[in-house]
């Protein structure tokens, strides 16, 4: 079963902009539409855990009529999508994130070489909007998660720029004659991080992280809202075009996975869109590595990233051609500071808000943005 909008690339699973509606609760995924989506007939079907944060993951145990099936079929899947009720009745505009996570699964997985979780069905509806994604349990694997407080290593954030690299030198340009999925792309707002940040850069959100005893530790010449406010508009506007290609969005070490040989991989593929590769190279390596690992690698790392762009079929980049460009959006970091009360742990918050905050103070981040024709001043 595949079916798409768009021209659909070879190895794509699933069904997209179906009429047929998905499940929106986890007591709706049942043997028989695990039998429909995977294409064997399925005995059991366990659901062994589910995890609701701002996307579902329902971890499922199965079994099969035909024993051998569960020799090439899986038996141990993550279904992830919008199964919280509750939270998408407050904020409905998340069923987008759920929708991308499937289109990126379905239309670039197949053709990154990236090391990305084995994923056996992406779906979306036109019923209600739903988006899922059916992958690997990479726990049962023997997988581990990047966490934001514990730091990497330089030798696995370097394999971590070589992952982003993949994926920008295949999209590079993100031409929607060549990615006609991209189209998609403008109906759902473009860079999804954009009103997000926005909305938590109102008054009142202000207000709520920054005036309560639990304040993320910013310097004080960058702890205003109106300064910082005009400094990712005017991030926003300078986009190089030239830099443009598919980017992740939200790559930081906690949208992260370590295979057991060591290799890092990215998930949480929620927010890709058109943007500019550096947004994704600076936000990574700025939260990825300590304070002091990040000053003595940063540009070795970046000088790679460039590298490893160029050998997957990018276009030949030396550091002067993208460092102003790379110390304006080093600034996106900084979108930890203004994560809501509960959407994180504060200790993570906090540890991150350091991190970015010591790599916006380095690059003169706010003055360079500051020095721009383009500035914006409201």
């Amino acid at each position: 079963m595949t079916s798409s909008p768009y021209p659909t690339p070879p190895g794509a699973k699933g069904a997209l902009d179906s009429s047929e509606p998905l499940p929106l609760t986890p007591q709706e995924i049942t043997a028989g539409w695990c039998t429909n989506i995977l294409g064997r007939k399925v005995k059991t079907m366990t659901i062994v855990k589910e995890i609701h944060s701002t996307a579902s993951k329902i971890l499922i145990d199965l079994t099969y009529e035909e024993e051998a099936d569960a020799n090439s079929m899986p038996t141990h899947i993550c279904i992830k999508g919008g199964f919280n009720k509750a939270l998408m009745a407050l904020h409905p505009s998340l069923m987008w994130t759920y929708r991308r996570e499937a289109e990126f699964y379905f239309y670039l997985s197949p053709i990154v070489k990236m090391n990305l979780p084995k994923v056996w069905y992406c779906g979306t509806d036109t019923v209600s909007g739903q988006g899922l994604v059916v992958m690997a349990n990479l726990a049962v694997q023997g997988c581990d998660f990047g966490e934001p407080l514990k730091t990497w290593p330089v030798d696995r954030v370097r394999a971590g720029v070589k992952e982003l690299a993949a994926l920008h030198a295949r999209t590079w340009g993100a031409s929607e004659k060549v990615f006609p999925s991209l189209a998609g792309d403008k109906m759902m707002g473009g860079n999804p991080l954009q009103g997000i940040i926005i909305s938590l850069l109102s008054p009142p959100a202000w207000e709520l992280r920054f005036k309560g005893a639990a304040a993320p530790p910013l310097p004080e010449a960058i702890a205003n809202r109106e300064r910082m406010e005009r400094a990712f508009k005017t991030m926003w506007v300078t986009e190089n075009p030239k830099l443009k290609c598919v980017i992740h969005g939200d790559a930081h070490i906690g949208n992260t996975f370590i295979a057991p040989d060591g290799r890092p991989g990215f998930i949480d593929w929620q927010a890709p869109h058109a943007g500019v590769n550096v947004q994704d190279v600076a936000y990574f390596i700025t939260g990825a590595l300590t304070i002091e690992e990040r000053r003595k690698h940063e540009v070795d790392l970046v000088k790679y990233y460039l590298q490893a762009l160029h050998e997957g079929g990018g276009p030949k980049l030396e550091k002067k051609d993208i460092w102003h460009d790379y110390r304006k959006h080093v600034l996106h970091g900084l979108a930890w500071a203004l994560t809501a009360p509960g959407m994180q742990p504060d200790e993570n918050v906090f540890t991150m808000t350091e991190r970015h905050a010591a790599a916006v103070t380095d690059h003169g981040t706010f003055e360079l943005l500051e020095s721009l024709a383009e500035y914006v001043k409201e």
